[in-house]
């Protein structure tokens, strides 16, 4: 009896210590096949629709020491896949930039670790950077991934953020561009702004040199009576070569047919207000000045400087189209003037071609031709008490499609033999259809 007793124990034994064997190996905590707890975000308000939240100031050490409110900060905006270009920028913008990155689901636990390891790896980011976090009230930033990046170097880190996995506007939901861009431009503290996305690049020097400008034009006592906005002529260069420098460097680019003006074959109209031809011909100057007064045009899209009170941008519009020409119409309809700076520009890294958006783009855009010209131009007029307007409604047409007559076009045309690239010089050519952005 005792024996057998003693033998039941030992069987009693055996299965308990196999059961904690098969606990470890399977159950124990980290282990790959066990998922995540989701952790979610605190500390955020919302966007004036409920339909984002937004973490401003997300990991700030606090305002720098050398703060000065007489100072112009640089906004951008972004979702993770971009946010290498934030090194490149930094080498060319030696000041204050506030970042919004869009952060739906895991996104937030990658970009909450690429803003560790770029503060750890570069450290004028962290210096001069201010993060900005912005996902839908629905889809909420889901920290439960965080650690996954921060052991990689700082060149594997941006090898992983250069090749994360989307295109622009492809993210899966709807990119929420004018949120993005009204929260990088509430997170600036000095009196004047530059708003640009974060793959376009200012020349070396802009912000010491706009300073010294509005310093000699007493516009830093006198804002609150600046109602222009300064523009910036916007180039793109050839993939793998340098930005330019200085206007010498754009002009020589130019001849060479190495650079030409931004969205050139994709939409030559967005930028033709800037006139190249009169820009370049300007007197060069050691100092930062206007060369000209520009024509406002209705599908113009320009970036700037301007006081950081100027008009928000309507966060209705999301996705592809209208999305920057509402924001310019208002400052039309609202008074402001126009004047590109002499030396000024931005380069944007590669040039754009045709046929190479996202297939939804034609949906977008005829979406938002519809908000603005029936929805947003009418609540301009009722807000500015004015009978102004922006642009007559004209008919929609996609791209390529004839439609309206439109005015002819000074563009910058590109000769391709081989690998060679030659401007064939600036020709104006008429034509016969009104084509979206």
């Amino acid at each position: 009896m005792g024996f057998a007793l003693c033998r039941l124990r030992h069987c009693i034994v055996v299965v308990a210590l196999l059961q904690i064997v098969i606990f470890i190996v399977f159950f124990k905590p980290g282990a790959k096949n066990v998922r995540k707890k989701r952790i979610l975000m605190t500390g955020e308000t919302l966007d004036y629709s409920g339909q984002y939240r937004i973490v401003r100031f997300y990991k700030s050490d606090g305002i720098p020491e050398d703060y000065e409110f007489n100072d112009i900060s640089l906004a951008t905006q972004c979702s993770v896949n971009h946010l290498h270009h934030l090194v490149e920028l930094l080498e060319r913008w030696d000041g204050p930039v506030s970042c919004s990155v869009f952060a739906p689901n895991v996104d937030a636990s990658y970009t909450d670790d690429s803003i560790t390891m770029l503060r750890r790896c570069f450290p004028k980011i962290r210096k001069h950077v201010t993060f900005h976090l912005v996902y839908p009230s629905e889809q909420l930033g889901d920290l439960a991934l965080v650690g996954s990046w921060l052991d990689l170097s700082c060149e594997e880190l941006l090898e992983r953020l250069q090749n994360y996995g989307y295109q622009n506007y492809d993210v899966g939901i709807s990119f929420p561009h004018n949120v993005l861009r009204n929260a990088a431009r509430r997170g600036v503290i000095t009196q004047y702004v530059l708003l640009v996305d974060i793959d376009v690049m200012p020349n070396t020097g802009l912000r010491h040199q706009f300073a010294e400008f509005a310093r000699r034009r007493n516009l830093f006592d006198q804002s609150v009576t600046d109602t222009s906005a300064y523009v910036l002529p916007v180039f793109e260069v050839l993939e793998g070569l340098p930005f330019p420098e200085k206007k010498s460097d754009v002009l020589s680019g130019v001849r060479k047919g190495t650079i030409r003006p931004f969205h050139n074959e994709t939409c030559w109209w967005c930028h033709k207000a800037e006139d190249f031809d009169r820009w370049k011909t300007a007197p060069q100057s050691s100092e930062l000045e206007v060369a000209f007064e520009a024509v406002w045009d209705k599908s113009w899209e320009p970036f700037y400087i301007a006081r950081r009170d100027v008009p928000m941008f309507d966060e209705r519009f999301k996705q592809y189209g209208f999305d920057r020409i509402q924001q310019i119409c208002e400052m039309h309809v609202a008074g402001y003037k126009f004047a590109v700076l002499n030396n000024a520009f931005l380069t944007h890294h590669g040039w754009k071609f045709a046929g190479k958006f996202y297939a939804n783009k034609d949906v977008d855009n005829a979406q938002n031709w519809v908000l603005f010209n029936y929805h947003f131009k009418d609540d301009l007029q009722k807000k500015y008490n004015t009978n102004r307007t922006c642009s007559p409604i004209e008919q929609w047409n996609p791209r390529g499609k004839k439609g309206m007559p439109r005015a002819g076009r000074s563009q910058v045309s590109n000769r391709i033999q081989g690998n060679k690239r030659q401007v064939a010089g600036a020709k104006l050519t008429a034509r016969l259809s009104w084509e979206p952005q």
